[in-house]
């Protein structure tokens, strides 16, 4: 069930680099959210419509009545919302996606870049409560985009970092050390969500290893809900678009083309 909610305002602060975190009081949000899922908020007061549209994030954890959303911000909605102060009340419509992460693999190889590691987060946490295996990798361009080190802390979770500046962890690209990482994991599925220039590079490899890899697309949208189709990428193997929104936000790899 998608809900509509005015949401109280837990916290709302600068984390690093370009990035806030966002906490906010959505009991009925927080305990249908499966990992992988996302909502939409309005940057705005109510009677306010400059801009017009929500703005979508992933849900990146959920703590009892409360869900944790990481947003860098860009444009004028973003901006909007970082001047939202704790107790405020924001907007709120989720929680929305239908195609997940698959749960029926023992191991998993996770791999966020940038701002897009909130998208893996909270399925992170959960294999981790499930005891399965995983090797987790996080990579950025420098230090100060590395936002949820704190969060993986606090969580406990073993995380392999890489910055392209060597600011912090390994120096380089996530992908470098990938293939000896799938060669000690040959029976896991790479679970990835990041920038589309990473997304493609990951993919070119378990592709290419016939690995089973599902990526956790980002993708500006109207709606959130499947009406506008303003959110489509290529269906390769019906040669149709699908909706990132409604038949995603997860794809496998092999089926879709990322442009």
């Amino acid at each position: 069930m998608i809900y509509d909610l005015e949401c109280k305002i837990i916290e709302n602060r600068f984390v690093s680099g370009k990035t806030y975190i966002l906490k906010v009081e959505a009991p009925e949000i927080a305990k249908n959210t499966k990992a992988g899922q996302f909502v939409m908020v309005k940057p705005t007061l109510e009677d306010y419509y400059d801009p017009l549209l929500r703005r979508a994030f992933a849900i990146a954890d959920v703590e009892g009545d409360t869900i944790t959303l990481f947003y860098d911000v860009h444009g004028k909605g973003t901006k909007f919302i970082v001047r939202r102060k704790e107790g405020d009340y924001i907007n709120v419509l989720g929680p929305l996606g239908n195609n997940l992460f698959p749960e029926n693999y023992d191991n998993y190889i996770v791999v966020g870049g940038g701002i897009g590691f909130a998208g893996v987060s909270l399925f992170l946490k959960e294999i981790k409560k499930q005891g399965k295996k995983f090797v987790a990798i996080y990579g950025a361009r420098k230090k100060e985009d590395l936002s949820m080190i704190d969060w993986i802390n606090e969580n406990g979770i073993d995380v392999l970092y890489y910055t392209d500046d060597g600011s912090f962890g390994k120096k380089g690209l996530v992908t470098q050390d990938l293939d000896s990482i799938i060669e000690q994991n040959k029976d896991a599925a790479l679970i990835v969500c990041g920038p589309k220039p990473m997304m493609k590079a990951v993919s070119k490899i378990a592709i290419s290893k016939n690995m089973p890899c599902y990526l956790s697309l980002e993708s500006r949208m109207a709606c959130g809900i499947g009406i506008c189709v303003g959110c489509v990428v290529k269906d390769t193997t019906k040669d149709t678009y699908v909706r990132v929104c409604y038949e995603g936000p997860v794809f496998e790899a092999k089926e879709i083309e990322l442009s």
